[in-house]
Parts: C-alpha cells; sequence; structure tokens
C-alpha cells in the first residue's frame, strides 16, 4: 500500500525534525500524474525510481498537515530539496542560451 508507505516515512520524518504531523492515510491521494513534472506515478513499490510517488512537504518545517502536503514523483521533490530558486533560474537560463546556440555560435 503506497499511500500507507509514504505516511509512516513522513511520521518518521516529521518525528526526527520535531516538524507538526496531522494526516492520515486518507489524507494522502496519489495521482496519476505528477502534478509537477507531468509524468507518471508508478504505485508498484519495489525500488524507488524518478516516477515513485513522494510526499511533498509543501512549506518546509510547516509540517505534515492538511493544506502542507500533496503526492509529487520522487524526481521533483529531489529537485525541490536540493536546489534553491536561483539556481533553477540560472540553470533555465543556461539551458535556454544553450539551446539557442550560445554554446556553438
Amino acid at each position: 500500500n503506497p499511500e500507507k508507505m509514504l505516511l509512516l516515512n513522513a511520521l518518521n520524518r516529521s518525528r526526527r525534525k520535531k516538524i507538526p504531523f496531522s494526516i492520515t492515510e486518507k489524507d494522502i491521494v496519489i495521482p496519476l500524474m505528477c502534478p509537477v513534472l507531468g509524468i507518471p506515478l508508478f504505485r508498484d513499490g519495489g525500488e524507488r525510481t524518478p516516477n515513485s510517488p513522494s510526499l511533498d512537504e509543501i512549506i518546509p518545517g510547516k509540517g505534515y498537515v492538511l493544506g502542507n502536503i500533496q503526492v509529487i514523483s520522487w524526481r521533483a521533490n529531489c529537485i525541490k530539496r536540493d536546489a534553491h530558486l536561483d539556481e533553477l533560474e540560472k540553470l533555465v537560463a543556461y539551458i535556454q542560451w544553450l539551446r539557442s546556440g550560445g554554446a556553438c555560435g
């Protein structure tokens, strides 16, 4: 049951980080597609992949509470966790520059 696994993992993180936790398994809704990247989410469990569902704490530190959670892909959650907005903006600008012929032109 992927909803139960997401719930238990979030509970453990909330205890470790000492952040609020008040959701239930019924509060976790796994969509067919990642709302961030538009890739399919695979519910099969097993090994974690970029397409695995991941419970996102929308505003970090606010906790796993109603209104502050959503299920997104593991890939999207990793990007969100590891990058700052200014880094992402610089990366997008760089990729756009490359695609416009900047590196070769």
